[in-house]
């Protein structure tokens, strides 16, 4: 399957299938058994990226006790001008205007002072900031209700980046949004 610089991909298919694992092998965190995933450039000339420079996020939200400006911002103080624009961008603004101290309120791991959902907003705020030209998205909405997914996904959608975002149970309209869908099917070559 041929992905262009700027496609919007939706990777579906029943558990088990391989949809994560196929992240891993995108991410150069493990090598496949068969076939090879190649990257060219726009004069199709094979590289290797970086992959500390692909935008992920993983199923399981990682967030650590600090503030949700630094969890977004990883530390990177120069990009504290963004945060206002990319938390609009993930639909986090409404959210963060419940709490007194907003984006620097601080992340309480115990307490879980943000539902599933607002995790969810602020990893995808953290993915968003640092440009990303190959966004891969692993479930990155499924603690979001139905209307901010769409949302949230429209928003995504405009960027020039590629995305490729697993995803499952997806009504007919959001699936319509996507350049192309790939479904995995368990033992297929």
């Amino acid at each position: 399957m041929l992905i262009n610089k700027g496609d919007k991909v939706l990777l579906t298919g029943n558990s088990g299938t391989g949809k994560t694992t196929l992240f891993k092998v995108l991410l150069n965190q493990i090598t496949p058994k068969e076939g090879k995933v190649i990257y060219k450039d726009t004069t199709g000339k094979i590289f290797e990226p970086n992959p500390e420079e692909i935008g992920y996020i993983a199923q399981d939200n990682i967030l650590f006790p600090d503030t949700i400006e630094n969890n977004i911002t990883m530390f990177k103080t120069s990009l504290d001008k963004k945060v206002n624009k990319i938390i609009e961008k993930v639909k986090l603004v409404a959210d963060v205007d419940k709490f007194p101290d907003g984006v620097k309120t601080i992340v309480d791991l115990d307490k879980e002072n943000l539902s599933g959902g607002q995790k969810q907003k602020v990893i995808l705020a953290r993915a968003e900031i640092h440009d990303s030209q190959l966004l891969l998205i692993d479930e990155g909405t499924s603690a979001i209700d139905s209307g901010a997914t769409k949302r949230i996904i429209k928003e995504l959608l405009k960027s020039d980046q590629t995305i490729i975002m697993i995803a499952h149970n997806f009504s007919k309209d959001l699936i319509s949004l996507f350049d192309k869908r790939i479904n995995l099917n368990e033992g297929a070559n």
